[in-house]
């Protein structure tokens, strides 16, 4: 079963491929790359900073500004790459390495979910074969973080805490949306009596990241700080709902910006205690806190995060799939968010485009309406992911105390019987 969707996976990276064919052909260089929907940060990126001579990414005249554990990815590619520099066939090599990569990645990402779940082998299809893999996992290296944090999940499936927060530090070095799944398995283990566990994995994970980001702080020391300031001080981008404004004529300043983005991991960890109070019991003790209860508590938080984020770019679609491929999520509503989010993707590089040719490109109010339905999709199956919530299996949240599901299947009568025991 395995095979047979590590398989399919690579049949969708193909038709990956050949969506970016043209920039395959012609090289990544503009406007052509927006036109034709074929932009990839991996490339872009490795031509226009020091990755192009193999150099460490924050250092040299252009320093990259992707977040650490991207740049390492893509450095470790220049230096396997037997050509550097930013000509058509470095580029090439570099694209096809990542595909390569990329086709390993979602094999692994594969396993580890027909693992956790081995009676429904099929929902890891939701990562293989999903239509969003054909146009977003060569956009960026995030599948990289995505497929640790699904291992991350069967570490904790397993019931190694330690090794759930280290893989769950390490993909928070690419994108901060691993943290929701940290703040997830601490809220269930405080309410579950399960705090020494939570804080295993907290621990870990912090320290995890710690030790990877602060030897490359030293080395390469302010550059690599032009990720987190970027995020700090940029305005509403791409994606983002903070962003229908700006583009309808209305101001929406980086300040007001942060202060909702903050504010939106604020609420999303009060909500996910809310929903973690209403839906255990007081004092429901458990040994066990299953992989699709952490899942279930993390989507919600993940849609608030999402909904007030200052930039929402278009390789975050692949952060639903594991929320998708760990759930009961029918392929129904799998398909309608992959259309909308295949629409957003189009209208993205058809309003960056805009600038340079307003006859071809999107404007803004037109890209607005992109941006709202992308939300409400994300809304739609995030939410659908925690109304579907498993109820019938150990560490499951459930809405009743369990000697009340006890209640519910009272044990039948016995037989009347002779005093020989013969009915």
């Amino acid at each position: 079963m395995a095979s047979a969707l590590m398989v399919m996976g690579a049949a969708m990276l193909a038709l990956g491929v050949f969506q970016k064919g043209h920039c395959l052909v012609k090289g990544w260089v503009d406007p052509d790359q927006f036109w034709r929907a074929c932009y990839s940060d991996i490339v872009v990126v490795n031509v226009s900073s020091g990755l192009a001579d193999r150099a460490l990414p924050y250092s040299g005249d252009n320093p990259t500004d992707q977040p650490l554990g991207g740049g390492l990815v893509m450095w470790a590619m220049s230096l396997v790459s037997p050509h550097s520099g930013g000509d058509l066939t470095a580029q090439q090599w570099i694209f096809g390495l990542w595909a390569l990569i990329a086709m390993v990645l979602i094999a692994a990402g594969v396993f580890a979910l027909v693992a956790i779940a081995p009676h429904r082998p099929w929902q890891a299809a939701h990562l293989a074969v999903s239509p969003v893999i054909a146009v977003l996992a060569l956009v960026s290296v995030d599948l990289c973080a995505v497929v640790l944090v699904i291992w991350a999940l069967w570490a904790w499936h397993r019931h190694h805490p330690v090794a759930c927060g280290t893989l769950l530090g390490l993909a928070f070095l690419f994108r901060p949306f691993p943290l929701i799944f940290v703040l997830a398995i601490v809220l269930l283990a405080l309410r579950s009596g399960r705090t020494h566990r939570g804080m295993q994995v907290l621990v870990s994970a912090a320290v995890a990241a710690l030790a990877l980001y602060v030897p490359f702080l030293l080395i390469v020391g302010d550059p690599l700080l032009t990720a987190p300031r970027r995020w700090l001080s940029s305005a509403p981008g791409n994606g983002a709902l903070s962003m229908i404004p700006s583009l309808n004529g209305l101001s929406f300043s980086a300040t007001i910006a942060l202060v909702v983005s903050l504010a939106g991991w604020v609420v999303a960890t009060l909500i996910g205690w809310w929903l973690v109070r209403r839906a255990l019991p007081q004092g429901a003790a458990t040994t066990y806190i299953s992989v699709h209860t952490v899942v279930a508590v993390a989507a919600p938080m993940m849609l608030i995060v999402i909904l007030t984020a200052s930039t929402v770019s278009v390789q975050t679609g692949l952060w639903v799939l594991p929320f998708l491929a760990l759930s009961t999520l029918p392929w129904r509503d799998h398909l309608l968010w992959a259309a909308v989010e295949i629409v957003h993707f189009e209208a993205v590089w058809l309003h960056i485009g805009f600038s340079a040719d307003p006859g071809r490109g999107l404007p803004g109010d037109a890209y607005s309406l992109s941006i709202a339905a992308r939300a409400m999709m994300w809304s739609w199956v995030l939410l659908r992911v925690w109304a579907l919530r498993p109820v019938n299996e150990p560490g499951a949240l459930t809405h009743s105390p369990p000697d009340e599901r006890a209640s519910t299947n009272p044990p039948r009568a016995a037989a009347p019987t002779t005093a020989t025991g013969a009915q």
